[in-house]
């Protein structure tokens, strides 16, 4: 109970110290406020270098040609065809990760 108070203590001389808001003023605290949320979890510098190096790669242009052949030979956008690439990947990609955690689960269970 003494923490209760102290805390609703602290709390309202915080406010009394806190300027009035304004609707005059000119910040959008609410988007500065989510703006920090996400840059603060994306790390971006990181991901940004990370990024680079990845599409700087013989991997990147390889999958980039694959897409540019599955344009030409279907005759659709390069949008499509890379959107194509990618679901077809995440597919495969999904299917074995399936397969090994049933095999797991099956190693595990003794089947």
């Amino acid at each position: 109970m003494q923490l209760t108070e102290r805390t609703s203590t602290i709390h309202s001389a915080d406010f009394k110290m806190m300027p009035e808001p304004s609707l005059a003023d000119p910040v959008d605290w609410s988007k500065a406020f989510n703006t920090s949320i996400l840059s603060t979890v994306l790390e971006v510098k990181r991901q940004s270098a990370e990024l680079e190096s990845i599409l700087s790669t013989p991997e990147y242009e390889a999958l980039l040609l694959a897409a540019k052949s599955l344009s030409a030979n279907l005759d659709i956008s390069p949008e499509e065809a890379t959107e194509r690439l990618i679901q077809t990947f995440r597919n495969i990609d999904t299917c074995w990760k399936n397969i090994l955690l049933k095999k797991g689960a099956e190693t595990l269970l003794g089947l």
